[in-house]
């Protein structure tokens, strides 16, 4: 099985995502994440400590710098706060702290916003490091040898290799659809 693995630049990634935009409309990536295995599934990379993870590039909108946050009391350490991209208010999740780490530096961190087809509704995901887009044979991601632990363990598709790496892929639907995440949505939008 061969993967092919574009170096991430800011232009090369924002060219890919408008490529795909123009390619696949919103409403249509649900769709297109559901083909048939013999296509191959386009991931976004990128890392949390020494971990490497992968999300569906049809679901991110944008990858930037960390922009300014604003703190949310009452709410778990991993919810960083919220921000402001362009009027939309989006909440922020720290991914080394959601998995029981030390926090993202907001100074070297980078943020990938993912957004669910057909809803309105985005999210920031905090991380330290965003590397490439890779097209991976769907039939290369395969359910882990050993179980999976921790806070992410209910929110994986499988894990793949991208060149000599293991990279866990991320069901995104799920987790942006999960009570952990869902349960501070009317708490930030108001």
């Amino acid at each position: 099985m061969t993967v092919e693995a574009i170096p991430l630049t800011a232009s090369t990634l924002l060219d890919a995502l408008a490529q795909d935009r123009e390619a696949v409309a919103p409403a249509d990536v649900a769709a297109a994440e559901h083909d048939s295995a013999s296509r191959a599934l386009r991931v976004v990379l990128f890392g949390v400590a020494e971990a490497t993870y992968a999300v569906p590039e049809g679901y991110v909108s944008e990858v930037a710098r960390v922009p300014a946050m604003t703190a949310v009391p009452r709410v778990p350490a991993w919810l960083r706060g919220v921000t402001n991209l362009r009027g939309d208010i989006v909440s922020v999740v720290d991914l080394r702290v959601f998995l029981g780490q030390d926090p993202t530096s907001l100074h070297t961190g980078r943020l990938v916003v993912v957004r669910l087809p057909n809803e309105d509704f985005s999210m920031g995901l905090l991380v330290d490091r965003v590397d490439l887009i890779a097209s991976v044979p769907r039939d290369a991601v395969r359910l882990p040898v050993s179980p999976v632990e921790g806070a992410l363990a209910p929110f994986l598709t499988g894990v793949c290799q991208v060149g000599e790496r293991l990279v866990t892929v991320i069901d995104l639907d799920r987790l942006l659809r999960s009570a952990d995440i869902r349960q501070f949505e009317t708490q930030l939008t108001t």
